[in-house]
């Protein structure tokens, strides 16, 4: 019986996909109206990257053509989404260009699975209760 070789696969080697997600995450949350990335509704708008661990906000789909879609799903400030989403748009374009991968980009679209108010982005403030108040410890 002749001996049967098993050769693994070839290791998927020098697919844009993940710099595509990094450089489009990295684009994105240097705006300063971008607050974070979100997994979405569904928890599909993540990228593992191996040695940054996961990408939170944002998923890239190889298409029929050999381009790649990228998805992003965003937390912003409240400015008017649809100017803040061109920017992302441009930006990531702008990148990929930079990063020559230009050709191999395909959509950007951009979803806001919220958007915080300047309230929302204030740190918590301590509320402390007045002396003699349960709670409060009385230093002697």
């Amino acid at each position: 019986m002749p001996s049967v070789s098993v050769t693994p696969p070839p290791e998927v080697g020098g697919s844009p996909r993940v710099p595509l997600a990094r450089l489009a995450l990295e684009a994105a949350l240097a705006l300063p109206d971008v607050v974070g990335g979100e997994i979405g509704p569904h928890g599909l708008r993540v990228t593992v990257d191996a040695p940054a661990g996961l990408l939170r906000g944002v998923s890239v789909t190889a298409q029929a053509d050999g381009r790649y879609a990228v998805d992003l799903c965003l937390t912003a400030r409240m400015v008017p989404l649809v100017a803040l989403s061109e920017e992302i748009r441009s930006k990531v374009q702008a990148a990929a260009r930079h990063a020559g991968l230009a050709d191999r980009l395909d959509t950007v679209d951009v979803d806001f699975a919220g958007v915080l108010t300047a309230a929302d982005l204030l740190p918590p403030t301590s509320i402390v209760p007045p002396a003699g108040q349960p709670g409060q410890e009385t230093v002697r």
